[in-house]
């Protein structure tokens, strides 16, 4: 049997790749590909259009068979091959997209079922989606990322223990420490102070906010916080009316994001978005304040070769410069007391973070020695780093700590990460599979996670903290029309609260407990997502007759 792979995002951009919608199909990709050797030869493509059906007619001619995985979702996936496709795709939504927009027939997902004749899902909940919109005959396999081998290495170091009481980290990219920041909820509108009633005495020095930001950023965060902290007798601020008009404006902003932002159509949306910035510009630029204006993450840049037009005669074109790479600063994240961590992109509204940070914050406002871990999927840091630190700010003051890790780890500094927490936090709308979730179960970590979607698989009582859940309307995700076509999740925030508070008790006070929830995550993982059992629920459904 030949199989041939592809995945839109591949091992030389995978780490410029962080928050993309396809970011997490590599890592699928990477791990069915040793359990599909296993059964025939595994070729890797880049495109499909043009690789793929050459591959297959060499097959025939061998008188072998061929199959085309494509993991990526079903509208994204080609349909007028000649060799036989399948989709290996993640779904988290009530059913699948049964309409067409965009004269694009693949975004009724049932047409690329009809087409290709079977489906491979990750979780039992997308396959019952699939048949309930294709019949219960259809094809359709239901098969988890073969994860378990691939932590052996972090299990045998960490997932018959207690988690350390300290621990420390060493990365290349940004860390913001709430511990650091100096937050306040007068920070919110920090940047409006009024020369006349300040004294006229020599600048001193900010806080240290993030050892490791870059000087633009590190201008445009101080904008958010205050630059001194306040002392006992410090001027009281002249509420004039450039003040109030800050405060109001705050309270606007606060009003159409809680309450009105959702209601709009995303094209709407988008567009005040984009007049809202524009405003802002302008604004600052009447009133003669400067525009700070946040610049993306550095990139490895390749110069084009230099070109000189001829005048008189044929000038030899200048050597290409070699690409200037810029590497991130190297970070030391020293973390002690019990370590709740969670892996996701700031930008994906299904993760709902802010669930889970201000639960965190309430729960352990009087607790100095628990730690939430944020790693943020995504590039750009300007893209979330003022929501983070307004959320931040509004919530303090809080002795617990929150740090939010801008970084790609590799694969020794994640496992380092693993090691480091004491549970993992999952408060998801709705998920597709989780494959952090399972990684750090598969290191013996407990969690805490609600039951719903692709986490009704591998999540119960015994390895999870569980927070209550019911279901709600909603879109799909990648449907421009924003239509009202299918139900998710929403969460119970005082029963992630109960969690937090539960989790806390257990790994302070019943380290046995503990250890039996570590064995009981292990325990689920091999029995799910190994690669023996993977591979046999692979080889039924391609070699078997009939199948």
């Amino acid at each position: 049997m030949n199989f041939i792979l592809y995945s839109d995002i591949g091992e030389s951009t995978i780490d410029k790749s962080l928050g993309l919608p396809e970011y997490s199909y590599y890592f699928v990709l990477k791990a069915f590909r040793t359990v599909l050797a296993g059964l025939g030869t595994v070729t890797l493509v880049q495109h499909p259009a043009s690789e793929v059906d050459p591959l297959f007619k060499a097959c025939q001619l061998r008188g072998e068979e061929c199959v085309f995985l494509s993991f990526s979702p079903p509208n994204k996936t080609l349909i007028d091959l000649e060799c036989p496709t399948v989709s290996v795709f993640a779904w988290e939504y009530s059913n699948i997209p049964d309409e067409q927009w965009d004269n694009d027939l693949r975004n009724d997902w049932r047409v690329v079922f009809a087409s290709h004749g079977k489906a491979i899902t990750l979780s039992s909940y997308t396959a019952r989606t699939v048949k309930d919109a294709m019949g219960e005959a259809f094809p359709v396999l239901a098969v988890p990322a073969p994860l378990w081998e691939q932590y052996a290495g972090a299990r045998a170091r960490f997932g018959h223990i207690l988690p350390p009481k300290k621990s420390t980290i060493v990365l290349r990219g940004t860390v913001i420490d709430s511990h650091l920041l100096g937050l306040s909820a007068d920070g919110l509108i920090a940047h409006l102070t009024i020369p006349d009633v300040q004294a006229e005495t020599e600048e001193e020095p900010q806080p240290a906010i993030v050892a490791s930001l870059p000087e633009p950023i590190l201008e445009s965060i101080a904008e958010q916080v205050p630059e001194t902290i306040p002392e006992p007798h410090a001027p009281v601020q002249v509420k004039n009316l450039r003040y109030r008009l800050a405060v109001t404006k705050r309270h606007l902003l606060t009003w159409y994001r809680e309450a009105l932002r959702d209601l709009l159509p995303l094209w709407l949306a988008k567009t005040v978005a984009v007049t809202g910035r524009s405003g802002y510009t302008l604004g600052r630029a009447i009133v003669g304040m400067p525009v700070i204006k946040m610049p993306p993450q550095p990139l490895a840049i390749e110069l084009p070769p230099l070109e000189v037009e001829a005048q008189v005669e044929t000038v030899a074109p200048a050597p290409v410069p070699a690409a200037v790479v810029v590497l991130e600063p190297e970070v030391v994240v020293n973390l002690e007391g019990v370590i709740y961590t969670s892996i996701l992109s700031p930008k994906d509204g299904r993760k709902n973070w802010f669930d889970m940070v201000t639960a965190f914050c309430w729960t352990f406002r009087d607790v100095d020695d628990a730690t939430l871990v944020l790693k943020m999927n995504e590039r750009d840091l300007s893209m979330y780093h003022n929501t983070l630190l307004t959320l931040l700010s509004q919530l303090a003051p809080f002795k617990c700590r929150v740090v939010t890790l801008h970084a790609y780890l590799d694969d020794a500094t994640y496992e380092e990460l693993i090691g480091a927490t004491s549970f993992y936090v999952n408060t998801s709308l709705c998920e597709g599979l989780c494959l952090p979730l399972m990684e750090f179960m598969s290191c013996g970590k407990p969690v805490i996670a609600p039951i719903h979607t692709a986490m009704e698989d591998y999540i119960d009582d015994g390895a999870a903290f569980i927070v209550k859940s019911s279901l709600e309307h909603n879109v799909w995700p990648h449907d421009p029309r924003d239509l009202f076509r299918t139900l998710r999740y929403r969460l119970d925030w005082e029963s992630i609260c109960t969690a937090y508070k539960d989790s806390y008790r257990v790994a302070k006070q019943q380290p046995e407990k503990y250890l039996a929830m570590s064995e009981h995550a292990m325990a689920r993982q091999v029995s799910y997502c190994s690669r023996a059992v993977v591979k046999e629920q692979l080889s039924n459904f391609f070699l078997k007759p009939g199948v």
